[in-house]
């Protein structure tokens, strides 16, 4: 079988999302999209068509890998927002000739990391990632609650000054990226929110990175949660910072809220025990891969 590499700039954005759906049909995770919705998950999360490829049988596309690229801490990484491939053709080895092409992509570009997710029943998508040599690094949970638990995150925190900005605040921070999950770097979270907590002196102590969803008559619906980190030399109050900052932007219960969190890593575990004491339940987990370019 002959498979013509092209760039997804070279196709029409209804091209794209036929493909799209076409590609993630039967996932064990919906998540069919409207062309609308493919083309602002592309802009919001950094992805570019023109770095992302598509695999052609015949002429047809019958798979593909999105692909962005972003410095973070002067580390020009790479980013795999997705990789599908149509019914038909699945376990045809077109998956490993797709990671090539990118990975090949992204060693032109200049990029030293590269970073992707799968859902963790993906066995075969795993296995072949690590075959093109990533390794699982974490685990990724996106959590939900319907009913918070406001006792779970009492414990005042009035020494702490909390202050609402936007997400661009937390690069100011300086906080190291390190592995920290692609769709909840600063970067992602378009129309986002931060909340900095400062201490008596001053000092940043910690913060959330959220954004909240609204209606169409403007009422505030859902928050899901991207970041939530405790800063310098907090370990004392590190828990007692943690629920006065989840307090602050997922409470009260009263609000009745859809509450949601976005790729937690496993090893966060402070955080990921909090917001189970709060309430929340798992409802998808992925791995966190990376490889070297």
């Amino acid at each position: 079988m002959n498979v013509i590499m092209r760039r997804m700039s070279e196709f029409s954005p209804a091209e794209l999302t036929d493909l799209w759906n076409e590609g993630f049909k039967g996932y064990s995770v919906p998540i069919t999209m409207s062309m609308d919705m493919l083309l602002k998950r592309s802009a919001d999360q950094g992805l570019s068509l023109a770095h992302s490829i598509v695999g052609c049988v015949d002429g047809v596309p019958v798979g593909f890998v999105m692909n962005g690229l972003r410095m973070n801490e002067g580390v020009k990484t790479a980013w795999n927002g997705g990789t599908g491939i149509i019914p038909d053709y699945r376990g045809k080895g077109i998956g490993k000739l797709l990671i090539k092409a990118s990975l090949e992509l992204y060693k032109a570009e200049g990029a030293e990391a590269a970073l992707l997710e799968a859902l963790s029943d993906n066995k075969p998508a795993i296995s072949l990632y690590e075959r093109m040599g990533y390794e699982v690094i974490d685990e990724l949970f996106f959590y939900e609650c319907t009913s918070l638990n406001d006792e779970a995150l009492a414990g005042g925190s009035g020494e702490y000054e909390f202050r609402r900005g936007i997400p661009q605040d937390i690069q100011r921070l300086y906080v190291p990226v390190n592995n920290q999950p692609w769709q909840t770097q600063w970067e992602s979270v378009v129309n986002g929110e931060s909340l900095i907590a400062f201490d008596p002196e001053g000092r940043p102590a910690g913060y959330a990175l959220y954004k909240r969803g609204f209606d169409n008559q403007g009422a505030h619906t859902s928050t899901s949660l991207f970041q939530c980190k405790i800063l310098g030399e907090q370990s004392e109050n590190a828990l007692t910072l943690m629920k006065g900052l989840l307090s602050e932007v997922l409470g009260p219960s009263s609000r009745g809220l859809t509450l949601r969190t976005v790729n937690i890593p496993g090893t966060e575990t402070m955080l990921t025990s909090v917001l189970k004491e709060a309430g929340f339940g798992i409802s998808v987990s992925q791995v966190h891969m990376k490889r070297s370019v």
